[in-house]
């Protein structure tokens, strides 16, 4: 697998653009003058460990008689706590990812799939039945199903799953039916990180498409051309580590690092480069229940740097000294941790929301209904 384009992005993601987004992190005071707003945190929260993962006879429990689930919030809060047990990934993800509706009967879910299933290869057939000479005469799609080419074949080589060719393939049709599906979008490099995991998971092509868009609903914008989606949160996290960890935000925005340059790939792919792959799976079953906030990735994202604070600050590190650290992290996160100290980061900042900026209870979903934290803290 390759990197992103860091120099690309770097063009992409102007330094005009940051000091535009941030005016929003800043306050003004009566008389219109500008001040950084600063804001004494609570002591962050000890969260206990990690429970274990959601287990099919504890989901069975969640079934109304006819299948239809009940407390979708609940059941969500218990995936946040402890993710799912893999033998239940095939049937949890696709209600999570949006493909079997919690409120259908078991019945009516399957009947549904059957559906969508005979829609997948429709499309299918639609871009196997191109001719070569059609293919000749039409750029666009040529120049996707090469990229696409190309990224299967260096898309986690080293799981087993994918050392097998006849699996290498389905990822390759998957990918091209997509290109059929949303020709708008096509295909972006990332995209097959993505859908990995969900072939893995589901072993069959039609579920692990329908499954895959809807995740690509979830993420489709960080793949748009303009790169908005990723501008803004990289801006909101910027945002939050200025009220987390004021004192590394000031370092990093006097060492011309403050863009968040360095996370790029860490919201891209929501970190599918930084873990192995089971501990991914359940990474990406936590952010899928939007518990405690659709914007976790952020939280995660700033708690990692808030325990970098040392190592960046004592080393002098500048922007390509991050960069190599922020790199070199890969595959030495340890997940459990990582997700304690993002939820403590969460409830260290809900214990004082009312004195929160605006911008910052909106990217925490502070004053909404999925606002609320499943677990409490410690004494």
């Amino acid at each position: 697998m390759t990197d992103f384009g860091f120099s690309a992005l770097k063009i992409a993601l102007t330094r005009e653009w940051f000091e535009l987004s941030f005016i929003s992190s800043r306050v003004h005071n009566e008389a219109g003058f500008e001040h950084i707003f600063k804001l004494e945190l609570p002591e962050r929260p000890k969260i206990p460990s990690r429970d274990d993962p959601l287990s099919p006879q504890t989901f069975e429990r969640f079934k109304a008689s006819d299948g239809r689930i009940l407390d979708v919030h609940q059941l969500k809060s218990l995936i946040f706590r402890g993710g799912v047990e893999p033998e239940l990934r095939p049937v949890m993800w696709k209600y999570l990812l949006d493909y079997w509706k919690w409120d259908l009967s078991v019945e009516e879910n399957k009947q549904r799939a059957e559906k969508l299933k005979d829609d997948y290869y429709r499309m299918k057939l639609q871009w196997m039945s191109i001719t070569e000479d059609q293919e000749a005469r039409f750029a666009e799609f040529r120049d996707r199903k090469a990229l696409i080419d190309k990224d299967v074949n260096r898309t986690d080589r080293s799981h087993p799953f994918f050392r097998n060719k006849e699996n290498l393939a389905l990822l390759k049709d998957i990918l091209m039916t997509y290109v059929m599906y949303d020709f708008d979008l096509g295909y972006v490099q990332g995209m097959s990180d993505y859908l990995s995991p969900l072939l893995v998971v589901m072993e069959n092509e039609y579920d692990a498409f329908w499954t895959f868009t809807g995740l690509m609903r979830r993420v489709h914008k960080n793949f748009e051309m303009d790169q908005l989606a990723i501008k803004k949160q990289l801006a909101d996290l910027r945002a939050l580590l200025e009220i987390v960890n004021p004192k590394l935000t000031n370092y990093l925005e006097g060492h011309d690092s403050d863009h968040m340059y360095f996370c790029f790939r860490w919201i891209l792919v929501a970190f599918k480069r930084e873990f192995g792959f089971d501990d991914i799976m359940r990474l990406w079953e936590v952010l899928w229940s939007d518990i405690p906030c659709k914007n976790f990735l952020l939280l995660i994202c700033a708690a990692i740097l808030d325990g970098e604070e040392n190592m960046i600050i004592v080393n002098k590190f500048g922007l390509t000294e991050i960069l190599k650290h922020v790199n070199n992290m890969s595959m030495k996160l340890d997940l459990s941790k990582v997700l304690r100290d993002a939820e403590a980061t969460f409830h260290q900042l809900a214990a004082v929301q009312d004195k929160l900026p605006r911008h910052i209870c909106e990217i925490l979903g502070f004053g909404f209904d999925d606002s609320a934290g499943p677990s409490k803290s410690e004494d």
